[in-house]
């Protein structure tokens, strides 16, 4: 490779030689500024990125995918790479997938944004497949296909919410939900008491959906006062049973009261059945035999929904029982983020950035309690 002044126009090119094909090949412009040289240095300098990093000129955002999965599934098979795969072939494939990605710009980014939004996804989901473009692209930064990510500083689309567009049930409304079962599920096929305990399980240890299917008898301890629950793994996207959960390792659930009398009477409800055995799952299939399979992903997210809509609420869909029991421990029960994040399994860096608000009205609750304390002695110091 060598550097050449262009006499007629005063730019810098560059010209490769490659001894395998016996072919040269010129390059005239900055292919990620899409700019003419024009001072020997920036040629030289592009010259001394391309051979250091071997960069391929005309790879395309499909061929850059496909390193990325490769590696991933490499290093650690997930259901997230398989479903990553689903989004970019539905969304992103036809749309940019053979588009250069040293040529890609932030408009790129915005018109996949303004076509995806004109098709009725919704804001999340459109912000969702940026930015897997965006993870894709650092792929390439940090593996020398690209120099950086020019497309790193996108901003997906603003999503406002209205303070009616709750994503969670407060107990009164939880109650008018399970109140409502019998009314919504009335054929014969319906198990209606099956439907109230688990929901009201989810909504009462605030566990994930992947990780009350993937609960056994096994996992539970106890006797007639207090009791355990050991989450120890998870059914993922692609209904495997996982060890540990979908953020990290297992932990230890202490049952109160209102939990361990609804566990008991999930016991109580299920031994009866042919079949039941402490190797089971807690929450077995309703439409398999035996309960040595998990009740279906969807199941109990159509009950939500379901229930929703006939009782004119927000749908949480299943996650936002987890949020509606936050709700429950901090508001009504008045639990500091460190105990609802030891409640829940979580950190308290992640209690606190997904339910800041519901600890902002804890803290208020507790300045009108300083407030209605009547301390004559301190008052008089002011």
């Amino acid at each position: 490779m060598s550097q050449h002044k262009n006499k007629e126009n005063g730019n810098w090119y560059i010209r490769i030689y490659d001894p395998e094909s016996k072919k040269s090949t010129t390059i005239r412009h900055n292919s990620f500024t899409n700019l003419p040289f024009k001072t020997k240095k920036e040629a030289r300098d592009f010259e001394n990125f391309y051979l250091k990093n071997r960069i391929d000129l005309s790879m395309c955002l499909d061929d850059l995918f496909s390193l990325y999965i490769e590696d991933h599934l490499s290093m650690q098979p997930s259901s997230s790479a398989y479903k990553m795969t689903s989004w970019y072939n539905n969304q992103i494939k036809p749309n940019l997938g053979k588009r250069k990605i040293i040529s890609l710009t932030l408009k790129d980014l915005e018109d996949l944004s303004k076509r995806m939004l004109k098709q009725n996804y919704s804001i999340n989901y459109i912000n969702k497949m940026t930015s897997n473009v965006k993870t894709v692209l650092n792929y390439g930064v940090s593996h020398g296909y690209l120099d950086k990510n020019r497309l790193a500083e996108f901003k997906g689309l603003k999503n406002p919410k209205k303070s009616k567009d709750s994503k969670y049930w407060t107990p009164r409304e939880f109650k008018t939900v399970i109140e409502s079962v019998n009314d919504v599920y009335k054929g014969p096929q319906a198990d209606r008491t099956y439907i109230k305990y688990m929901l009201t399980f989810g909504y009462l240890t605030g566990a994930r959906k992947g990780e009350i299917r993937a609960l056994r008898w096994i996992d539970i301890e106890m006797n007639e006062s207090t009791g355990i629950i050991h989450f120890d793994h998870h059914i993922n996207d692609k209904n495997e049973l996982v060890i540990g959960r979908k953020n990290g390792d297992g932990y230890i659930f202490h049952m109160d009261s209102i939990t361990l009398d609804l566990v008991k009477k999930i016991k109580a409800y299920f031994s009866s059945r042919a079949g039941f055995s402490e190797t089971g799952y807690v929450f077995p299939s309703l439409t398999k035999e035996g309960f040595y399979q998990p009740i279906g992903d969807h199941t109990p997210t159509r009950w939500i929904e379901t229930l929703a809509r006939y009782n004119h609420l927000n749908n949480p869909t299943f996650h936002g029982l987890r949020t509606s029991n936050v709700c429950w421990l901090a508001t009504e029960i008045g639990l500091t983020p460190y105990e609802v994040a030891d409640r829940i399994g979580d950190t308290v860096e992640v209690v606190l950035r997904h339910y800041y608000s519901f600890f902002q009205e804890n803290r208020k609750k507790v300045a009108d309690k300083i407030s209605g304390y009547n301390d004559t002695y301190l008052a008089s110091l002011i």
